[in-house]
């Protein structure tokens, strides 16, 4: 159910480039936007193993672990020309196969806790469901940010409820820890 109520149109001339190209290996996230049903879903499950990587598995400060937002901000304008080039030979705007976006907003869901926080499972859980609720959501500006054009607002409403989730993270880690 990746980006519910939004209709898909087809835009003009779609280019052609080959299947195995770093905007497709980039953009259907090695692969798992190919998922049959519910790719979304699935780009956020094929992320977290990054998120693991990042938080439990690199050294950060007492009070922030910052590797999840430093691979965010490197990720950020190749997801958006990876989606800008599927989206073009595709000719649909934000095609389900595009899941980058979900990377992004995933490391960012993550991008704001102590590294002690990536020591507890429940912490991966809840992160994860609630990007995935905030990405199928889509409130407010989130939602308003899919007119952009391209890749800019195929990747600018996951990373705009990555930030939120984010947010919200560090809500309930300082509420369970404090």
């Amino acid at each position: 159910m990746r980006r519910a109520g939004r209709r898909r149109k087809a835009l003009s001339a779609p280019a052609r480039e080959p299947a195995g190209s770093l905007a497709w290996v980039l953009g259907t996230w090695f692969g798992s936007g190919f998922a049959p049903l519910a790719s979304g879903t699935a780009g956020t499950a094929a992320s977290m193993p990054l998120v693991v990587l990042l938080g439990w598995g690199l050294p950060g400060w007492r009070a922030w672990s910052p590797w999840c937002l430093a691979a965010s901000l490197l990720l950020f304008y190749p997801a958006v020309w990876a989606a800008s080039r599927i989206e073009v030979e595709l000719g649909i705007h934000d095609p389900g196969k595009v899941v980058v976006d979900e990377t992004l907003g995933t490391l960012l869901t993550f991008a704001f806790l102590p590294e002690a926080a990536y020591h507890h499972l429940w912490v991966y859980g809840a992160g994860f469901f609630l990007f995935r609720l905030l990405d199928v959501w889509k409130p407010g500006l989130i939602g308003q940010s899919q007119a952009l054009p391209r890749g800019w607002g195929i990747v600018t409403d996951d990373v705009l409820a990555g930030l939120l989730g984010g947010a919200l993270m560090l809500g309930l880690w300082a509420g369970w820890h404090g």
